[in-house]
């Protein structure tokens, strides 16, 4: 196994303690979900914050979530197709936004200085937008849309993760969310403008 090999397998094994604990993970049970022993951890990583910066850029990577967005079967209604693919990615947000919570709660700072800071997570980011934009736009045929597939993709990611920032707290059931989603969605395709008629009379 590579070194490189090495640090992903102990990056998968611990990413779940790290959910949990944040920053309070111990080198023991690093150790023990890795089933290495404690100085091999230290041979892979510098040190407990290099592993758990790795962790925090694995948690963004896209590959997973974009293999699991294209894979929505495409002979369903183009809403559904929509709403289900939000549902995963507006989950996954939520996942990742609880891991920062935690670290953050358990005193790891990841705004703090360019030191403390993951390497190469602008990147990361920058890149999970990319990909997830280009998967969104998959499961549209561009002659069903009068706008390029990619800004309707961009336009449903900006419209979803609202969500996580204007829920309520009682907000919160996967009820909610479907549904804040779905609604979400429908004003996308057709507009938030009621329906009117050119004749006068009738609009009366």
């Amino acid at each position: 196994m590579s070194p490189e090999q090495r640090r992903e397998a102990i990056v998968t094994a611990v990413l779940p303690l790290v959910r949990e604990h944040g920053a309070h993970v111990t080198t023991k049970q690093i150790a023990h979900a890795a089933e290495i022993a404690e100085g091999t951890v230290f041979r892979a990583f510098a040190d407990k914050t290099e592993l758990l910066q790795a962790c925090v850029t694995a948690a963004l990577r896209p590959d997973e979530l974009c293999a699991t967005v294209r894979a929505v079967p495409r002979d369903i209604d183009v809403a559904d197709r929509l709403t289900e693919a939000a549902q995963l990615f507006l989950d996954h947000f939520t996942s990742f936004g609880e891991l920062v919570h935690t670290l953050a709660a358990s005193g790891f700072d990841l705004r703090g200085g360019p030191e403390e800071k993951p390497a190469g997570l602008p990147e990361v980011r920058e890149q999970f937008i990319r990909d997830l934009t280009t998967a969104l736009a998959s499961l549209v045929d561009p002659q069903e849309l009068r706008i390029p597939p990619e800004d309707l993709a961009s336009y449903l990611q900006a419209l979803v993760l609202g969500i996580r920032f204007t829920a309520t707290a009682s907000d919160t059931s996967d009820a909610d969310h479907a549904a804040a989603i779905r609604a979400r969605v429908d004003v996308l395709l057709h507009g938030a403008l009621a329906e009117t008629t050119d004749d006068p009379q009738e609009s009366r």
